[in-house]
């Protein structure tokens, strides 16, 4: 009796452990935890607009942006305006529900206006938000019914959908903010394929799949956003099995991305992205106030070189401002032409020479090979007469400095926030553009300064098309303190384990990624 009840036991605890061996089995297949990392939080929380990065697809806008560049539908299935465009109708999406299980629909919409409204400029380490940029002389947003959403303005406002593409238009539930202050109650709560669950400010953020989501579901269960500034420590992270995958502006540099390529167990690939990386010139002093001297610059620099060598590849070298993910831009091939550019900057400097103040900040170090790219355009300069002095300098002092004009150049990025180029190209050429003054720009133009005057009273899109193309014409034929140098690719790196990992215009496709075998 009592062998037949040792061995009974031992059946029972056979089958228990199989038991606990299946379920880890099966949290395998799909339910662990996936890890990827970035070089900065990507929740930075309470302080900004948005929360979170729209990569994360926490939160859906109305009007989205496709990955060819295109505004396009979202939460808002359609829309139609009045004739003179002061007055728009979003017909929204029906049996959408936010992640506390609130619905959205027109009420909700309203609330997130009546926020846009209330809380002023909000700075983001994404794209601040001030709705008169987005919405100019926006007088009412009211209801019709549950399903569709007024928009009332002052002025017409043609380019209202391009305004609103992507950040423009991110709706949140109205129980998660106040909409008298503009302020976050508590952890946002979007429409999207991920709810956040756990963050620790600069440390990490735990995204859970929402299983109450309107489309198609998020495939992984759980995602842990890792924040680790430096890209050695991202690349350790990844060899060593600690980390899936990278995302983010220069997740990787690119030639760390082809060494893990080679290494077998990774995967990379790429797509184009709405970042472009340009030299700023202080235009207010000399050498940069002569716009000989800017063109020099502009010949000197081998685009292809840096593109090839130092990107990999992974850019696409670009003389035109606008990046051409945009619709209204385009990529305008480079000059490369030392020869020309050492007759100008001669016209200049005569046989003297000029020490310039070469700003290098460090949040561009932690994302792109900007340490090794700042020294080759170093050497570019000297041949002009030029003697580049590079300052490393943290985000904060470089902003300083070049808010009180002390210093000559700077390398850095742009992206776009939404589709609409007016108020980028306003911002940075028109004589009182705010960082045109603010950067010690310099830059004044009569021709570009009427094609601003114009665009006021311009509604038709085609015209507007036009007019844009004028400016950036103008950009090239008397350039600004604003080289520009290339468009950037956003690189995709992920351990062979995980499927769907694939790059987007912003970000990866999140919510298609999976793990892809039972022993990851």
């Amino acid at each position: 009796m009592r062998k037949f009840t040792v061995f009974l036991l031992s059946v029972l605890l056979l089958c228990f452990c199989g038991v606990l061996q299946g379920c880890k089995t099966q949290e395998r297949k799909g339910e662990a935890e996936i890890v990827l990392a970035a070089a900065r939080d990507l929740v930075p929380g309470n302080k900004d607009p948005y929360y979170a990065t729209t990569i994360l697809k926490v939160w859906e806008p109305l009007v989205s942006i496709s990955n060819d560049g295109e505004a396009v539908p979202f939460l808002a299935e359609s829309w139609e305006s009045n004739e003179n465009k002061t007055e728009w109708i979003f017909h929204l999406k029906r049996n959408v529900l936010f992640q506390d299980g609130e619905p959205f629909d027109a009420p909700a919409a309203v609330e997130n206006f009546k926020r846009y409204q209330n809380m002023g400029y909000r700075p983001s380490t994404f794209y601040g938000f001030l709705i008169d940029r987005i919405y100019p002389g926006l007088e009412a947003a009211e209801a019709v019914g549950n399903d569709s959403l007024r928009l009332r303005f002052k002025h017409p406002v043609p380019m209202l959908i391009y305004r609103m593409a992507g950040w423009g238009s991110a709706m949140f539930s109205p129980k998660c903010f106040n909409s008298e202050t503009g302020d976050w109650t508590g952890i946002a709560k979007g429409t999207g394929p991920f709810q956040i669950i756990e963050r620790v400010p600069d440390s990490y953020a735990v995204l859970e799949r929402f299983d109450g989501y309107h489309g198609e579901k998020a495939k992984a269960k759980r995602i842990r956003i890792r924040t680790i500034p430096s890209p050695d420590t991202r690349y350790s992270a990844m060899k060593s099995g600690e980390i899936q995958g990278v995302l983010d502006l220069g997740g990787l540099a690119p030639i760390m991305a082809e060494e893990l390529e080679r290494d077998g167990r990774f995967s990379v690939n790429s797509a184009h992205s709405t970042i472009s990386h340009y030299l700023t010139l202080n235009g207010d002093r000399f050498p940069f106030q002569d716009e000989r001297m800017r063109r020099a610059i502009d010949l000197a620099v081998d685009r292809e070189k840096i593109v090839n060598h130092y990107f990999r590849g992974f850019a696409v070298p670009t003389r035109s401002f606008l990046n051409s993910t945009n619709p209204f831009g385009h990529i305008e091939k480079p000059v490369y032409d030392p020869v020309k550019a050492k007759e100008l900057a001669r016209e200049v400097l005569g046989d003297k020479r000029a020490t310039v103040k070469f700003l290098l900040p460090q949040y561009g170090m932690a994302r792109y090979p900007y340490k090794i790219i700042s020294e080759f355009i170093q050497a570019e300069l000297r041949p002009l007469g030029l003697d580049a002095k590079i300052v490393m300098v943290d985000s904060m002092t470089s902003k300083k400095l070049m808010r009180s004009g002390d210093y000559d150049m700077s390398i850095g990025t742009r992206g776009l926030g939404n589709l609409d180029p007016t108020s980028l190209l306003s911002e940075y050429f028109a004589s009182d553009g705010a960082t045109n003054k603010a950067n010690h720009i310099g830059y004044e133009n009569a021709v570009v300064d009427d094609c601003f005057e114009r665009l006021k009273t311009t509604y038709d899109v085609e015209e507007r098309r036009a007019i844009y193309t004028e400016i950036l014409d103008q950009l090239l034929l008397h350039p600004p303190g604003m080289i520009p140098l290339m468009e950037d690719e956003n690189i995709a790196v992920s351990s062979n384990a995980l499927g769907g990992y694939d790059a987007a215009v912003y970000g990866i496709t999140l919510d298609k990624v999976y793990w892809k075998k039972e022993d990851t």
